[in-house]
């Protein structure tokens, strides 16, 4: 028997199911078995040689010590440059804060800002992370369910409280890869206008847009939100950095104070070298970002003929993001169970929509090349006749 037993925090919150899957689709993959691995949330192109040149130069002229806590001035100043310019409202490097990717940033955000008791409201489908670091600082996830895929206004206020402490909203969404609508960005915002109640934006996505659809931030629509707001960004997806670990918040400088001081009891500084190579992609890697958005385009619509061969299957239609959020409902009773089938016996890894909020839903990400793609699906189809 175990001397060990999980503490309270521990036992608070679920471990993640992406992270989960896919570490057993690799088991898999390793042991010798095909595998299609449509769980893996990262581009599967290399990170560009210029970033990777960027690093090393770094390394040479020996930037592998300590930095600032919260990151070197140049990364901050530069990343504080590009925000301003993309959503049109200045921030300086004070306002920045570089952690070690996106997810150790939103998890300082929720530490420095919620209480426990506090409610934090979370738009479903939603990423896994969301409710489960919000269990961890002591909140409560409040979860608001569309009566169709996109989430109104008043929705949202419905559930609004004394005890919302924020807004977390993520466009392109993980794991459906919608996007609001400036309609929707415009009624969200006017909901905090007159309220104390925090905003968090993850942005991490907010590169990969495919057309027609737009990318709209609160921000750009009612720039006095700024003194309310925090927003997340990463390097991960839209650079193709998912292993340096390098990621940004933005938001007041007593806030952005405040989660710098948790960084610095936590990890200090993220890497110095991922640092480096961050500056270089943020100044110089839009055509990259550019090259893998058109990428991604080709494959989302290959994903959804594919898809439509399949009768039965329906899906929220991708507008941003690498991912499709595929609705199983009129097929299969249990989506868990079938996607666990799916790796063990087809060799597919989906990720349950369960993990998402939305247990009736798989989500598929297409970052795979056009064969895997077509393979797994035909895989998909192979293991929904098996069950009738």
């Amino acid at each position: 028997m175990s001397f060990y037993n999980p503490s309270q925090l521990v036992s608070s919150f679920e471990e993640s199911a992406t992270l989960a899957l896919s570490a057993k689709a690799k088991k898999l993959a390793a042991s010798g078995k095909s595998v299609i691995n449509f769980g893996v949330g990262e581009p599967d192109f290399n990170t560009p040689k210029s970033f990777i040149e960027a690093a090393f130069k770094a390394a040479e002229k020996g930037q592998t010590k300590y930095t600032a806590v919260g990151g070197t001035p140049n990364l901050r100043e530069t990343v504080a440059a590009k925000i301003s310019r993309d959503y049109r409202v200045a921030y300086s490097a004070e306002e920045v804060l570089v952690s070690s990717g996106g997810k150790q940033a939103i998890f300082h955000f929720l530490q420095a800002t919620v209480e426990p008791g506090d409610e934090v409201i979370i738009l479903s489908p939603y990423w896994v992370s969301f409710p489960e670091m919000v269990k961890m600082v002591g909140g409560r996830p409040i979860i608001v369910n569309a009566k169709s895929q996109r989430i109104t206004a008043d929705e949202i206020a419905a559930k609004i409280s004394p005890k919302t402490k924020a807004i977390i909203l993520n466009s392109p969404s993980n794991p459906s890869g919608l996007v609001f609508t400036r309609e929707e960005v415009e009624s969200y915002s006017k909901l905090l206008l007159n309220k104390n109640i925090w905003l968090l934006c993850d942005d991490t996505y907010y590169k990969l847009i495919y057309s027609p659809a737009e990318w709209v931030s609160p921000l750009h629509l009612h720039p006095e939100l700024k003194e309310k707001t925090c927003l997340i960004g990463s390097a991960s997806k839209s650079y193709a950095m998912t292993g340096w670990r390098l990621g940004w918040a933005l938001g007041p400088k007593p806030l952005i104070a405040a989660m710098t001081k948790l960084q610095s009891q936590v990890t200090s500084n993220p890497s110095s070298l991922s640092q480096a190579a961050a500056e270089e992609a943020l100044k110089n890697g839009d055509s990259f970002v550019e090259d893998f958005r058109k990428i991604f385009e080709k494959r989302r619509n290959l994903v959804i003929s594919e898809l439509q061969k399949i009768p039965g299957l329906q899906w929220m239609e991708p507008e941003g993001a690498f991912y499709i959020f595929i609705d199983f409902s009129k097929l299969i009773p249990n989506v868990t169970d079938f996607c666990e089938k799916l790796l063990d016996r087809d060799g597919v890894c989906l990720i349950p929509g369960e993990a998402f909020g939305a247990p009736s839903y798989a989500r598929l990400s297409y970052a795979l090349s056009d064969a895997d793609i077509k393979e797994g699906i035909r895989r998909i189809e192979v293991g929904l006749k098996a069950l009738t």
